[in-house]
């Protein structure tokens, strides 16, 4: 029986596109490149993992010099790239009713922050934020502390990720998984593992 609901943020809970950010990025410092991935990728390990700052990551990424006022527009866009939607906070308000939620994802402390002023983070009972804990998904041990704090066993709990790699730790540890394409595909996965959505 599920008892627990754990969302990654970038491309589940919240909608938004690393590439988008990247693309839009190369247009405020001039640089004439169009950014394509196969999927969304971690930014910067070190910047997820909490060993650097904002500034430092953009500098270290993109590889040019960035005035002070190319960094503000910068972070603009890095902090308005995610956003939730309705559909989305509908669904995580009902899951709330009957289910302990919880956030899992490769974060950082900039976007993290924003999150949480605009109250996004405030439906969840546990947060495991890799800017945190200084661990990556899919390293195993980030998913052992979201079990620990939520105190339930892998077998009662479903797992909501956008890349499929991020998944397989939690499959293998007995968690129900799900790839997110939609929301509305989400909810009928939720609903065919017997997840009340009412």
């Amino acid at each position: 029986m599920v008892k627990a609901v754990i969302f990654d943020v970038g491309g589940v809970y919240l909608q938004g596109s690393f590439i988008d950010f990247v693309n839009k990025s190369y247009r405020v410092l001039g640089i004439e490149d169009t950014f394509h991935a196969d999927k969304e990728v971690v930014f910067d390990s070190d910047y997820n993992r909490g060993k650097i700052i904002a500034e430092e990551c953009f500098r270290k990424y993109f590889g040019v010099p960035i005035s002070d006022n190319q960094m503000e527009r910068i972070f603009d866009l890095w902090t308005t790239t995610w956003k939730a939607t309705d559909e989305m906070l509908d669904l995580v308000g009902r899951l709330k009713e009957n289910y302990k939620l919880a956030i899992l994802s490769n974060s950082d402390f900039v976007n993290s922050k924003k999150y949480t002023e605009r109250g996004w983070y405030s439906h969840f009972d546990v947060l495991v934020l890799s800017h945190e804990e200084g661990i990556l998904k899919p390293e195993r041990r980030i998913y052992d502390i979201t079990l620990g704090r939520l105190g339930l066993p892998a077998s009662e709990c479903v797992f909501i990720d956008d890349q499929e790699d991020a998944l397989i730790p939690a499959r293998e540890m007995g968690m129900q998984t799900i790839l997110y394409k939609s929301t509305e595909q989400l909810k009928r996965e939720l609903a065919d593992l017997g997840v009340k959505l009412r």
